[in-house]
């Protein structure tokens, strides 16, 4: 997903067989989170947000539990995540 116009995050992945959304802030270390069990449902409505940031927050950040995702950019490119 492209978020290049956005102050707070830098990339979006999707896999949609374990239903994992990837999220990497600017945040100055490009953290990135795990959202697991995320439903495609969401993710459309993410995507179509006028308000990226206030729809994460709202919506994705605490009802879906995640963790720090330690992979690189490129891993993501290999596994072949959607953007």
């Amino acid at each position: 997903m492209d978020f290049s116009n956005n102050i707070a995050f830098q990339r979006v992945y999707y896999d949609s067989e374990s239903k994992t959304l990837f999220v990497i802030f600017r945040n100055g270390h490009g953290t990135k989170y795990a959202h697991k069990n995320v439903p495609n449902e969401v993710l459309e409505d993410f995507k179509k947000s006028n308000f990226s940031n206030r729809f994460y927050y709202k919506n994705i950040k605490d009802k879906y539990s995640h963790e720090i995702d330690f992979l690189s950019d490129m891993d993501h490119e290999y596994l072949n995540f959607k953007d």
